[in-house]
């Protein structure tokens, strides 16, 4: 290209399917300690079916005030938080096993996998199995 002067050139994008956290900034940085508190049990516990109810147990503060914390804090509901963290876990299950969507619901421990279908597509903008065809195509 040097040699002859020729300015042919094209950029090739690749697409990331997942951003992989390290262990050290899995869960956010905060100075409210009930905000790192939940974040960490929420974290914990995500493969179960987790509800808010179960996260605002574990601090000493009403359900209300700890959910206006969060919002403050991290930006978005808690029950938005464990949704798009359970989306993530779900998404990455996906391209790990060949699993069906049902089976995959079933292992993260979430009973109704039509329910997370819906969420799925509210967080990626496509179903999990065009979700799965398209980030596997290439394998």
């Amino acid at each position: 290209m040097i040699r002859k002067e020729t300015a042919c050139f094209y950029d090739i994008v690749v697409r990331p399917t997942q951003v992989i956290t390290r262990q050290s900034t899995d869960i956010y940085a905060t100075h409210d300690d009930y905000i790192a508190s939940s974040l960490k049990y929420i974290h914990q516990n995500i493969d179960k079916n987790l509800q808010v109810d179960e996260v605002v147990k574990q601090v000493p503060l009403s359900r209300r005030s700890l959910e206006m914390r969060f919002q403050n804090v991290i930006g978005y509901p808690i029950y938005k938080y464990i949704q798009n963290l359970r989306i993530e876990k779900f998404s990455k299950k996906l391209l790990e096993t060949d699993l069906t969507v049902f089976e995959i619901a079933m292992e993260l421990g979430l009973n109704d996998s039509k329910n997370i279908a819906r969420q799925f597509r509210q967080v990626k903008g496509c179903t999990p199995l065009e979700y799965r065809n398209r980030y596997l195509a290439g394998k």
